[in-house]
């Protein structure tokens, strides 16, 4: 993501900005569609944020495919009925949602979950392109990290905007870093404290914003760059953004 589009996202101040901010960003990647959604526990409670509103007309955002298949690991799933037959195991309500969304244009994506099943709230983004498959893993395919990160940047901003005073609201709950190779070797908690180290924030924010304390967090950040093989912030960030 361009740095100018960083700092958009970083600018903004209520959901519909970011929001904006978002589909500009995913514009410049080639990706022409994208769909915001987090359930609670229970795949109730849908909050929805999307550029395809009548795409739910005739289906509820918690009978969404993407909720129901591709929320249980941090894996991005390729998305669309470009690939709909390479999941035999969807039903007849998920194969028609799929065939719908054609209709409005998203041909072919890629699901980039931010929370996992089993979490108080789980969900992440489904992103779409009129691309047929081959175009779509020629041109977009390959950039899916540098993507995800994208992803995961106006994820913390809506965190952050959802705990400012005022009446905007968003997704409360913390993000939980990404499976990615470089950082197979951290536990789910490391993870997070580099991908937060890497936005920028300090070690007390670390410690704030997953609610544990600075030496907790002290620990859990040295551990990671044990691991990684880096020895501050900076490197750890520079590894982030390789990605």
């Amino acid at each position: 993501m361009p740095l100018d589009r960083i700092d958009q996202i970083e600018r903004s101040t209520s959901a519909a900005d970011l929001w904006d901010a978002t589909l500009s960003a995913l514009a410049d990647e080639g990706l022409d569609f994208a769909i915001y959604l987090t359930a609670n526990a229970e795949n109730r409670d849908a909050q929805l944020m999307t550029n395809l509103p009548t795409l739910y007309d005739i289906s509820a955002p918690e009978d969404d495919p993407f909720l129901q298949h591709c929320c249980r690991s941090y894996e991005i799933t390729k998305t669309g009925a470009a690939y709909m037959e390479d999941y035999p195991y969807l039903n007849a309500r998920a194969r028609s949602f799929i065939l719908s969304a054609r209709e409005h244009g998203f041909q072919s994506g890629m699901a980039i979950p931010v929370r996992l099943e089993g979490s108080p709230r789980f969900g992440g983004f489904n992103l779409g392109s009129r691309l047929d498959r081959d175009a779509f893993e020629t041109r977009i395919w390959p950039h899916r990290e540098r993507i995800r990160f994208s992803c995961l940047i106006v994820h913390r901003r809506m965190e952050e905007l959802a705990r400012s005073p005022g009446p905007d609201t968003g997704f409360r709950e913390l993000l939980i870093a990404p499976q990615s190779d470089p950082l197979s070797p951290l536990s789910p908690r490391e993870k997070e404290m580099i991908y937060l180290l890497a936005r920028g924030l300090s070690r007390k924010e670390c410690a704030r914003m997953c609610d544990i304390t600075p030496n907790t967090a002290n620990e859990y950040i040295k551990s990671a760059y044990r691991k990684l093989g880096v020895r501050n912030k900076v490197e750890a960030a520079r590894l982030i953004n390789s990605l």
